[in-house]
């Protein structure tokens, strides 16, 4: 009876121990810095713009410069960044592949220009990536095509990234005709069964949707334990003014990567987000490049420029 009771004790101790492993203490005023992107579509020159919509080595700077300032500072990208421009696309997305590689995102989520030349350039892709790539929602002949989510640490919090692809519905007619065999299934349906799976595991949640306005915000209104949607598939930019739907902020950067957004968050007691900073991140077309990015693109396209003053050429014009 005695060794019964030891078992017991020790077995109890275990769980307490496992149970203590899995638990998180996020110290009051941590600040969770996220830069974002989507709906790039294969661009990397600027606009031609004056001011603001510097192209994809001034965005890479800007990036550069964050992390410089705070290494903890996550990069991720919605989705429907590796097709949508001749030059990108003559390289079956390879120069947008070489490209993110430089810029060091954390996690990318897939959609449908990332499955534009088929699921054998895509797993070439991702062979060659750099980065994680996330999907909960993409099948591939019914098996899922990346892992729905990614949990990372930021200092001390963990943070839990969801890939969303919209449907056929939000889709441009000329991006829509997916690789035989994928399909996609309900978003909200599959938001919901990954943070179920992440439940004590995560201390901020943050999805990346190409689903567009409607479905983001019906996920928020549906799923409330979401902190962030970083959303692409909208017309409406609004990095520095979120739409904020019960306790979860809604944000789009601009397409064509004409600028980034960025959020700080900060913990407070209990693992709640007291404060939060948005800002839209412009990449000045007078300012700083990653010569390194410079010197990439110019191995593919060797009269890149940055920032054009005619971007109406129609070999380097992304489709909106």
């Amino acid at each position: 009876m005695k060794n019964i009771w030891v078992i017991v004790l020790t077995l109890f101790a275990l769980a307490l121990m496992v149970a203590g492993c899995g638990g998180s203490s996020v110290p009051d005023g941590t600040v969770v810095s996220i830069i974002y992107s989507a709906d790039t579509h294969g661009k990397l020159e600027g606009c031609g713009c004056q001011s603001g919509g510097g192209g994809v080595a001034r965005r890479s700077a800007a990036i550069l410069g964050a992390r410089s300032e705070d290494e903890t500072v996550v990069y991720c990208d919605a989705g429907n960044f590796m097709s949508g421009t001749p030059d990108v696309d003559k390289t079956r997305g390879k120069l947008a592949i070489d490209v993110y590689n430089q810029l060091k995102p954390d996690v990318v989520n897939i959609s449908e220009r990332e499955l534009a030349f088929g699921m054998d350039a895509f797993r070439d892709a991702r062979k060659n990536s750099k980065f994680e790539y996330v999907s909960a929602n993409l099948r591939d002949n019914g098996a899922m095509l990346a892992q729905p989510f990614i949990i990372k640490k930021v200092k001390e919090a963990r943070v839990a990234f969801i890939g969303l692809c919209g449907t056929k519905s939000v889709m441009r007619t000329d991006s829509s005709r997916l690789p035989a065999g994928i399909t996609i299934e309900d978003p909200v349906v599959e938001a919901r069964k990954s943070i179920v799976a992440i439940a004590d595991k995560a201390d901020l949640i943050v999805v990346l949707s190409t689903c567009g306005d409607e479905t983001d915000s019906l996920i928020a209104k549906t799923l409330p334990n979401i902190d962030v949607i970083i959303g692409g598939r909208s017309f409406r930019p609004n990095a520095d003014a979120p739409w904020v739907m019960g306790k979860t902020r809604i944000v789009r950067p601009q397409r064509d990567g004409r600028s980034m957004g960025r959020i700080d968050l900060v913990f407070g007691p209990q693992k709640t987000i007291k404060t939060y900073s948005p800002a839209a991140v412009v990449a000045s077309p007078n300012g700083q490049a990653d010569e390194k990015m410079l010197a990439l693109i110019k191995q593919t396209i060797p009269d890149y420029s940055d920032n054009p003053p005619d971007v109406s050429n129609a070999s380097t014009t992304s489709a909106k």
